[in-house]
């Protein structure tokens, strides 16, 4: 038995003999500089590290450039402080890889895996990953950084990516990812992603820093493949179109997804943003300790009917995408927003509130808004003419609705919705109601406050409102400027 016992302890130690053998990119011909292309010698490492069964592909202190690198399974890339490494200027040294479902000129990547498991990306302090998409603003075609199809077991950890020259890192019908402690700094164009997470299962994003120019955290369901078992927690986040977005690619699912303990800053077009409109279902939502900082738009729930065949199209095209007869609206259920506070910034009076919309005959339902206070700009006029428009079709944004009815909170086409302890404030004159409801039915307010300034007497504008209770209890607050 003790021999036994001894064999065991010596594989297993032989094991992790193998998995730590390293392969030194210097040692297969890569040369330091930010314009000396490395992709060969790199790549050779890395196919050497996947032959040998694993290891460490080690990054010594320097500047290196790449073209594309694909990388294989078993395979943990090793950053040393002051390791930075630069994506190629030059699009012909990024290789043709299968085409992307959305945004196919966004195709090409600095990194590729297809069907790869166990694969760790690891820096310390000053490591940094650089795809310089300056060089590529405006261009035709403009490379990702990463981009993992259809692979598991991957882990991101202390890293600094940044200048991607579209989406930062896509993953693709994934399963257990694990994001810890990676600083995105992507702002360089148009249309730049954080992370985007495609039908992507059991995922952790933890203690991440993200500042970019489109959708940070950004959730999709376009591959057939339902979002599910979503973890974020302890992120700080600015991004100029939305913080967390579930969509706008919605073909099937998202479910199980869990958000806390983040800050949300600087976000001009929307904030949190959970869109359902390619006739796929958003359940189990909770989304809790939030705090907001300059954001417009704090929360936008739609449930719209564009519907996108991403089976039939990879065209990135929105208002007049191919959408085949009976497919069908999809659902947005049980939804859990709490703890959620902040001083908001609007652009315009159009994208400031929360807004919740379905379309008439589809609700959003069960939906909470717990422990929420938010301060509000102000500055809207109340026009009595105004109808905020359905555009079940249209691409979903919330400023393409127009100026709102209410300075706070309108919701419309929703079922069972519930209000808890929830105050909305106002830091400048607001001659729109606090709150707007339009075919809602069932739900209780309780613990409701919000402020009004100057004439404002109708505190709840309602139509079509049935058995929501405690209504008549939202406590109004006079406030002058």
């Amino acid at each position: 038995m003790r021999g036994f016992i001894i064999s065991v302890l010596l594989l297993l130690a032989g094991r992790g003999m193998a998995e730590e053998s390293v392969f030194n990119i210097l040692d297969f011909g890569a040369q330091k500089g930010q314009w000396n292309m490395s992709t060969e010698a790199i790549q050779k490492a890395i196919d050497a590290c996947h032959k040998a069964g694993g290891g460490r592909v080690l990054f010594p202190k320097g500047y290196y450039s790449t073209g594309t690198l694909f990388l294989r399974s078993n395979v943990h890339l090793d950053f040393e402080d002051g390791a930075k490494l630069y994506g190629s200027t030059d699009i012909k040294d990024y290789a043709e890889v299968p085409v992307a479902t959305e945004e196919p000129q966004f195709s090409k990547c600095l990194f590729y895996a297809e069907e790869a498991e166990n694969i760790t990306i690891t820096g310390v302090d000053t490591s940094e990953i650089n795809g310089r998409g300056y060089y590529f603003r405006w261009a035709p075609e403009r490379p990702k950084l990463f981009r993992f199809e259809r692979c598991r077991n991957i882990r991101v950890e202390d890293m600094t990516i940044k200048n991607s020259g579209s989406w930062c890192i896509y993953f693709g019908g994934c399963d257990t990812v694990r994001m810890t402690r990676v600083s995105i700094y992507n702002k360089e164009n148009h249309n730049n992603d954080g992370m985007n997470y495609d039908g992507c299962s059991n995922v952790w994003i933890k203690d991440c820093n993200l500042q970019v120019e489109d959708d940070a955290i950004c959730l999709k369901s376009s591959i057939n493949r339902t979002c599910e078992n979503i973890n974020v927690e302890g992120c700080s986040v600015s991004s100029y179109h939305a913080a967390l977005k579930f969509g706008t690619a919605s073909g099937w699912g998202f479910k199980d997804v869990t958000v806390r303990n983040c800050r949300f800053y600087d976000c001009r077009y929307g904030t949190i943003k959970l869109l359902m409109v390619d006739g796929g279902y958003i359940d189990n939502v909770h989304i809790s300790d939030i705090d907001l900082f300059n954001c417009a738009g704090p929360i936008f729930l739609r449930l719209g009917n564009r519907g996108r065949d991403y089976t039939r199209s990879i065209r990135q095209v929105y208002d007049a995408d191919v959408k085949p007869e009976g497919r069908p609206v999809g659902t947005l259920k049980n939804v859990y927003i709490g703890n959620i506070s902040g001083r908001l910034y609007g652009r315009n009076d159009a994208v400031e509130g929360i807004m919740f919309t379905g379309i008439p005959g589809h609700y959003i339902e069960n939906v909470t808004l717990e422990n929420i206070d938010l301060t509000f700009s102000g500055h809207g006029n109340l026009d009595a003419n105004v109808v905020v428009p359905e555009d079940e079709a249209r691409y979903p944004e919330q400023s393409f609705f127009g100026a709102l009815n209410s300075y706070g909170l309108f919701i419309r086409h929703a079922k069972n919705v519930k209000l808890n302890n929830v105050k909305l404030r106002l830091r400048g004159h607001d001659s729109r109601p606090p709150i707007y409801l339009e075919d809602v039915r069932g739900g209780v307010f309780s613990n409701v406050s919000v402020e009004v300034s100057g004439n404002v007497t109708d505190v709840v504008m309602q139509k079509n409102v049935t058995g929501v209770k405690k209504l008549d209890a939202v406590r109004a607050v006079p406030v002058a400027f």
